[in-house]
């Protein structure tokens, strides 16, 4: 009996080529990833952090997380195909990501990697080694867009962004996609020229007007959808510049203030566990020093996909979305595009051995 163990290995190129920039299969994966969470057919412990000092470092000096996770979908398959969100999963993986912010400046390099496995469910030996850093980036985006199907008002116009770069890429790409009704979306960014290839970036991604803005309260004011995707360090939003009815996708860490989420109607997390775990999200923050109530955390976007908590109940609402980032979301898009390399011959077989010299 041969006991050679080989994997398939995936660079960048190769996710590329195997779908990893289309939006609307990300979106699915997402939504996949949002069901099965709120079914409750996944394992997800609490990331591990390597930090350089407190919460706050993770934006100065950098981090490394490790995301593993399990999805299953055995017995929802029939409700998977039906909502067209892929199909089953049912494996484990894990995704290894450092972040150093002076990655851009001092090396020309991203601020963050990402490397993906994915491993055979009976053996548990791995089938995939893959690049997850575009995984990462377009999950991230994707679960914005699948929060804006269930919580934004359906006919929202204009969409507010702060912060141009990868992850503003993907969000306005992923709120697009999501809500079709989109127009417009005023863009700011603290480096202008960030700005301007936003917009040459954009400009064939998705049908909307992009207007570049002098100020983030200029891109939140009127704005039916706002994305706050920085590397900020200090807190600038102020809750006077919310529209009535605003779902705001807050995906980074400080952009808004505590004392902001009085003034929203409810908070929706991707899981409260996590998010109360890495401590860091300002919705955690906000319970933790007593501003708001636990209680004004409405529950998962699992939980209100799968109906058992209830989204927008009118168009006036405002809506906070405060996700964590899940690795269950970097496991189903990975699985998509490792599935789709597959079926296309797409990628590299490598050995991890022949023969286990233990075992």
């Amino acid at each position: 009996m041969s006991r050679k163990v080989e994997f398939l290995y995936l660079q960048q190129e190769d996710c590329v080529k195997a779908g990893g920039f289309d939006m609307s299969g990300t979106l699915k994966a997402v939504e996949r990833s949002f069901f099965l969470h709120g079914k409750g057919d996944y394992i997800q412990p609490g990331k591990p952090v390597i930090r350089w000092g407190g919460p706050e470092t993770e934006e100065t000096t950098g981090r490394i997380m490790s995301m593993p996770s399990f999805l299953g979908g055995s017995q929802y398959a029939d409700e998977l195909i039906k909502r067209g969100l892929i199909g089953p999963v049912n494996t484990s993986g894990i995704k290894f990501i450092p972040s150093r912010p002076h990655n851009p400046k001092k090396y020309g390099l991203p601020r963050a990697n990402a490397v993906i496995i994915i491993v055979d469910p009976d053996t548990l030996m791995p089938v995939c080694i893959m690049d997850g850093t575009l995984v990462s980036a377009m999950r991230t985006g994707g679960a914005s867009g699948v929060a804006a199907k269930y919580l934004a008002n359906p006919d929202s116009k204009v969409m507010g962004l702060i912060g141009a770069s990868v992850q503003g890429i993907t969000q306005a790409w992923a709120m697009k996609e999501a809500l079709p009704s989109l127009e417009v979306c005023k863009v700011y960014d603290l480096n202008p020229e960030t700005s301007k290839k936003f917009v040459q970036e954009m400009k064939d991604k998705v049908d909307m007007e992009i207007k570049i803005v002098d100020s983030a309260e200029e891109a939140f004011r009127d704005s039916d959808v706002v994305n706050t995707a920085t590397m900020a360090r200090a807190p600038y939003v102020n809750s006077e510049w919310y529209k009535e009815g605003v779902l705001h996708c807050e995906i980074s860490f400080w952009d808004t203030p505590p004392i902001a989420l009085k003034d929203v109607d409810f908070i929706v997390v991707d899981d409260w566990y996590q998010v109360t775990h890495h401590g860091v999200d300002v919705s955690a923050r906000a319970v933790k020093d007593g501003i708001i109530p636990e209680s004004k955390i409405r529950g998962n976007l699992g939980e209100i996909i799968v109906g058992i908590k209830e989204g927008r109940k009118d168009k006036k609402e405002k809506i906070f979305f405060n996700p964590i980032g899940l690795g269950i979301h970097d496991l189903s898009e990975a699985f998509r595009v490792y599935e789709n390399a597959k079926k296309m011959n797409i990628g590299r077989v490598l050995p991890l051995w022949d023969n286990p010299i233990l075992g």
